[in-house]
């Protein structure tokens, strides 16, 4: 059966994220920077986004980016960083349980 949105993981992280004050730095991941730096602007996906570091390092080099999360409270952060940025108008954040997709996904085959 499977886990509905709403379920063990979004439980599982939003008890993370509201345990902390702040979860990760708000820095972009450098890997992302050395590779992605040098490319033209465009769009980008940040599939489980957190508090936004990426995203917002994403958007403020000029990319639209849909960023999604299972975590209502690190998209409310996130959002947040984006608009103290002055890049919130460049990022759409979505809530989505991205491990109940690969289970739907699976069955599917």
């Amino acid at each position: 059966m499977l886990s509905e949105p709403g379920g063990e993981s979004e439980r599982f992280w939003e008890e993370h994220y509201r345990g902390h004050e702040r979860v990760w730095s708000g820095k972009p991941n450098p890997v992302l920077v050395d590779v992605v730096g040098s490319l033209p602007p465009g769009k980008a996906l940040d599939l489980g986004c957190g508090e936004g570091g990426d995203a917002v390092w994403l958007a403020a080099q000029g990319r639209r980016v849909t960023a999604a999360d299972v975590s209502t409270t690190a998209l409310y952060r996130a959002a947040e960083e984006a608009e103290t940025a002055g890049v919130a108008h460049r990022i759409d954040f979505e809530q989505h349980d991205l491990a109940y997709y690969e289970r739907a996904r699976s069955l599917q085959r």
